[in-house]
């Protein structure tokens, strides 16, 4: 990153950085710091960070993890740095699948039940 496009370059101490593509081939651990540019706060992998810190995990996390729209809750764990990566990789992925997106059918229906569940409103 440069001192020129983010105004946090000084005291800036993230292992990954937008700015930087050569950093973004390195690992986080949930106890380092994140992106604080307001800028890139929107980015999808910082909000994994975000996520990822909450719940203070265990082991490190690629770019390819932190990308991954999965749920995070407590017990998520990244990669062991004593064990070789690829094999972990593939199993972490596996077992963390994608969020699925809603059909507009079960939005219709949940949008159907919380009307019909208005008990507060008069009838």
């Amino acid at each position: 990153m440069t001192a020129y496009t983010c105004g946090l370059f000084e005291e800036c101490l993230a292992p990954l950085c937008p700015l930087d593509p050569a950093s973004l081939k390195g690992v986080w651990y949930a106890d380092e710091e994140i992106c604080r540019s307001r800028t890139y706060a929107s980015l999808p992998w910082i909000r994994g960070q975000r996520k990822i810190g909450r719940v203070g995990a265990k082991g490190y996390f690629t770019l390819e993890m932190l990308r991954r729209n999965c749920i995070v809750k407590k017990g998520i764990a990244g990669l062991d740095s004593d064990e070789a990566e690829e094999p972990q990789l593939r199993r972490w992925l596996a077992d963390h699948p994608e969020r699925r997106g809603m059909s507009d059918e079960k939005k219709a229906a949940l949008r159907q039940q919380a009307q019909a569940a208005r008990f507060w409103e008069k009838r």
